[in-house]
């Protein structure tokens, strides 16, 4: 099962206390928007949010990790550990591994989505 994610706002979760962020409307879809835009301006502009994810330490990365695996719809409780991987098709791969020892493929592209490849049937 492959899952795809867009992680602006996790990505952007994970560095809140690295960087200054702008303030919620209380819009959700105008926060959204905002969102999306802010990474299509980001990878625009340079900023690649696989090297951002890449950057940080695994506790912030573990983070990134366990919102992306639920956004998708997939359980774990919580990411135990990660585990850097050759890169698959040009983008870094980690092995997340959950409590209760569930383990999900995660990459992530340069413009902030998640693919994260499970294994229902064990």
């Amino acid at each position: 099962m492959i899952k795809h994610i867009l992680l602006p706002a996790v990505a952007a979760l994970a560095l809140a206390g690295c960087q200054q962020g702008g303030e919620a409307t209380g819009n959700a879809a105008a926060d959204t928007a905002a969102e999306s835009n802010a990474v299509v301006a980001n990878t625009a502009d340079g900023n690649n949010v696989a090297a951002q994810v890449i950057a940080m330490n695994d506790a912030q990365r573990n983070v990134v990790f366990i919102r992306a695996i639920m956004d998708a719809g997939l359980k774990c409780d919580h990411v135990e550990s990660s585990q850097r991987l050759p890169d698959q098709d040009g983008n870094p791969l980690w092995r997340a591994n959950c409590s209760g020892g569930v383990a999900h493929m995660v990459t992530i592209t340069p413009d902030g989505t998640a693919k994260i490849i499970s294994r229902t049937d064990r």
